[in-house]
């Protein structure tokens, strides 16, 4: 069964799947504004596909979303937009039994997903983890950004500046003058 999600949020009620058997599925396609990755970084423009699969303890997740991140250039500062792509597969855990809502024993696992005991399933949970994972370490707003002057601090993709690349750090010279004896 596959169902268009309306805009609203990533958290999608599993409750019908849990009543299946083992290996029932359901499939969504979801579209969401925005969600936080950390204090700074806020994945915008999300669409995605997740497929659900019944597990003998809760719900296996199938998802592949698409976004993009808000962050800054790290060498000029300016603010630039990451596209970023999610492939991932990770098993929600029912908290309680779904007919009877009795606790159900934690998994083994480190760190395992949950399904809530309104047996909610939320996906914006792994959506951020797994966002934060693929993030880019450097991000650039284009791959020759010249980066701000270390004397004067303009930005040197736009503004030419009259410093002097050579004004370095005394202590240094001795190895300039190594550079320039190989050239």
């Amino acid at each position: 069964m596959h169902i268009n999600k309306p805009l609203t949020d990533l958290k999608f009620n599993v409750a019908q799947l849990l009543r299946e058997d083992i290996g029932g599925r359901r499939s969504y396609t979801f579209q969401e504004e925005a969600l936080l990755l950390d204090e700074e970084t806020m994945l915008r423009k999300i669409v995605g596909e997740v497929r659900f699969t019944r597990t003998a303890s809760g719900v296996l997740a199938d998802a592949d979303v698409r976004g993009v991140v808000e962050t800054q250039c790290i060498r000029c500062l300016t603010a630039v937009q990451v596209p970023l792509e999610l492939a991932f597969r990770d098993e929600f855990h029912s908290m309680v039994e779904v007919n009877t809502g009795s606790p159900l024993p934690k998994p083994a696992e480190d760190d395992p997903f949950f399904i809530n005991e309104n047996h909610l399933l939320d996906l914006g949970e792994a959506i951020r983890e797994y966002g934060l994972i693929e993030m880019p370490m450097r991000p650039l707003c284009r791959e020759d950004c010249k980066g701000l002057c270390p004397q004067c601090g303009v930005d040197r993709n736009t503004t030419q500046c009259s410093c002097s690349d050579d004004d370095g750090d005394d202590r240094l010279s001795v190895l300039q003058q190594l550079l320039d004896k190989n050239r």
